[in-house]
């Protein structure tokens, strides 16, 4: 290994993109920050502004000029197929960041992180949510990742779409004809249409009630990412309004403990620990929802569970970035 080489570590998601500039031996030397660079979710120009920006923040918080690291190690959400992987060739020879690359899933930087020798699995619940795994014989797997459309489950998106729901529902009436479930907040006397979520949310979008909504959310301002930041009301509400943890974040928890647990099986996992390396700023954040699906998986898994909490996912990319620095 050559101790002068450089390396970069990038994490990027739907909401930013955070990348790292450090040594051969890990010492991290500069850090910097852009906007989202999912692909998927921003088009490609977009996400590869925002790699750029975030890498050459990097270089000047080291106080250094920008240049062609050794390695650089790129764990973006939504882009880690080969087609993306060309993509990404191609941006670094135009733009000079690495002699080689490594591109993962950023469920991989987690990781990465945060198991003792890089086995176990990973769940990511930002604004979208992916699960990867690997075992110790070098095998993969992953589950989730399918997008805002038809995946996501359990993300702070998912979330605030089933918030907006709730609320259009018992503007409705319909919250009123469910009967599936009985409703804690009907269990305590309360009303089945407005109620706490209905107010928190209205509040913060500084309107003056549903009726505003379509006009709101429909406007060109509100994008997936501005949906997803709904999230945390909806999580708040539930202190004053039972109905959001029965009806929103206990099944959110629920499906994310479901694809934890498929990367698990398709792994064989037969340990009697399963390391479980959590990260994502509303999973760490929504602890319902994190409690839900440690439920999930004590109730259904016969493995005891052994969580850590990553809370930078780019120091993973460091570590997969320091291994491909010897051949």
């Amino acid at each position: 290994m050559n101790p002068a080489a450089l390396v970069i570590g990038v994490d990027g998601g739907g909401t930013s993109t955070t990348a790292w500039l450090a040594e051969a031996d890990g010492k991290v030397l500069g850090r910097g920050v852009a906007g989202p660079s999912n692909a998927k979710a921003v088009g490609p120009e977009n996400a590869r502004k925002a790699l750029e920006t975030a890498i050459h923040a990097a270089f000047a918080d080291a106080v250094r000029p920008a240049e062609t690291v050794t390695v650089a190690c790129f764990g973006l959400a939504g882009f880690d197929r080969p087609e993306d992987k060309k993509l990404l060739e191609d941006w670094s020879a135009a733009d000079a960041w690495a002699r080689k690359l490594v591109l993962v899933n950023d469920g991989e930087l987690v990781l990465a992180a945060g198991t003792p020798e890089g086995f176990g699995v990973a769940l990511i619940s930002g604004t979208g949510s992916i699960s990867v795994g690997k075992a110790p014989g070098g095998r993969e797997a992953r589950a989730g990742g399918w997008g805002h459309l038809f995946g996501d489950e359990g993300s702070a998106y998912d979330v605030a779409l089933a918030g907006l729901r709730l609320i259009a529902q018992r503007h409705d009436g319909r919250d009123a004809l469910r009967t599936l479930r009985p409703s804690k907040a009907k269990e305590n006397g309360q009303a089945p249409s407005g109620g706490a979520l209905t107010e928190h949310v209205c509040r913060h979008l500084s309107i003056d009630g549903p009726g505003r909504l379509v006009t709101t959310i429909y406007s060109g301002a509100f994008d997936r990412t501005r949906i997803a930041a709904l999230a945390p009301i909806v999580v708040a509400s539930a202190d004053d309004d039972p109905a959001v943890a029965s009806w929103i974040l206990e099944p959110a928890g629920y499906e994310l403990g479901r694809t934890a647990l498929a990367v698990a099986r398709a792994l064989d996992w037969d340990g009697p620990i399963l390391p479980l390396a959590m990260a994502g700023g509303f999973l760490l954040s929504a602890t319902p929802v994190s409690e839900a699906m440690l439920a999930y998986l004590k109730k259904f898994s016969k493995m005891e569970v052994r969580e850590s909490r990553v809370t930078d996912p780019v120091a993973g990319a460091i570590v997969l970035a320091r291994r491909a620095l010897t051949p």
